[in-house]
């Protein structure tokens, strides 16, 4: 991730991504209140660009995009600098096997010309409860 220190997201261990269950990952080195996680289906190309993708032409010097983007949700506070991202996976056997991938943001006034760092990302793999 950017920022300094850099926004990170990580997996809750006991919130795995299992259908039937809520998959959680953590937010850490939030700058402000809010936080967002982007969550995409490929981690090799968004729209016409390859990932990863140098944020350097959007004010994001240092930042990366990892993913494709096909969702933003908000993550919820948890305390000073950190939140929680969920996600309620549906029982339906169909998912098991498909791979999510995550990135969180937020922003960051100041730090870049962009107002905005980008995390590490999170690839999650559905599996059976």
């Amino acid at each position: 991730g950017c920022g300094s220190p850099a926004l990170d997201l990580s997996p809750i261990a006991n919130a795995r991504p299992k259908i039937g269950t809520t998959a959680q990952a953590a937010l850490t080195n939030i700058p402000s209140s809010l936080a967002f996680v982007s969550l995409g289906w490929s981690d090799t190309i968004a729209g016409p660009f390859p990932l990863p993708f140098n944020l350097v032409l959007y004010g994001l010097p240092g930042c990366f995009l990892l993913q494709s983007a096909h969702t933003n949700s908000p993550a919820t506070p948890t305390g000073p600098g950190t939140a929680t991202y969920s996600l309620p996976l549906p029982n339906w056997n169909f998912l098991l096997g498909v791979n999510l991938y995550l990135q969180g943001w937020a922003p960051a006034p100041g730090y870049n010309s962009g107002g905005v760092i980008v995390s590490n990302g999170v690839e999650w793999v559905i599996g059976s409860h």
